[in-house]
């Protein structure tokens, strides 16, 4: 049976595959063409529809999926039938679709603090970790990235390195990047290519 870290690596891998293929084809009524502009949870499903050949979602993965101990819920679930790795997702998207910098998605990323309304990428690992679900779990960063992007640290592996410092800077907990699954020749002026980001937690 796979180990956690293979199963979120090869869903990573299986996520870039696809996504040029997502992105050809998709159309924004507001924004540019191109799959990055679209809101977090719609890319998930026209991901997860792209991965199976009958349109639907893999039978293998679950999506929102209710916390053992709470009526939150969690984006994704892979089953293996011997055990589940819980996932949460997150765009990791810094530009805009006029090209500016998102002032709110540093904080969607990196922010250690609880709220009420969302959580970030940094909570989840924590949310995850403190649950009832099986561990290890996972995280799932969808990363996009301009052609010439000028912040060297507005790189996919740069932002796997800072995030693995701050889990272990806010909390007791153990990470590891087990993925960085590049894509490219997207047809959106701003999310041009990227990356899918895994990361393991326990």
């Amino acid at each position: 049976m796979p180990t956690p870290s293979v199963q979120l690596g090869d869903l990573a891998q299986d996520f870039a595959d696809v996504i040029p293929d997502v992105d050809a084809t998709a159309e924004h009524e507001r924004w540019d063409p191109g799959l990055g502009p679209f809101e977090e949870e719609r890319q998930l499903e026209m991901i997860l529809t792209a991965l199976s050949p009958d349109g639907a979602t893999p039978t293998n993965i679950k999506r929102e999926v209710s916390y053992p101990d709470s009526g939150r819920r969690c984006d994704l679930v892979i089953d293996t039938g011997n055990r589940t790795l819980p996932v949460e997702a997150k765009l990791l998207r810094f530009r805009l679709d006029n090209g500016n910098i998102d002032p709110n998605m540093y904080k969607s990323i990196f922010s250690p603090f609880p709220e009420r309304s969302s959580s970030s990428l940094l909570t989840d690992a924590q949310k995850l970790t403190q649950s009832a679900f099986d561990s290890p779990c996972g995280l799932l960063g969808i990363y996009y990235e301009k052609e010439g992007e000028e912040y060297d640290q507005l790189r996919a592996e740069r932002i796997a390195e800072k995030f693995e410092h701050d889990i272990e800077y806010w909390y007791d907990i153990d990470i590891e990047t087990v993925a960085i699954a590049k894509f490219d020749g997207l047809q959106h002026p701003h999310h041009q290519k990227g990356a899918v980001i895994g990361w393991v937690v326990e």
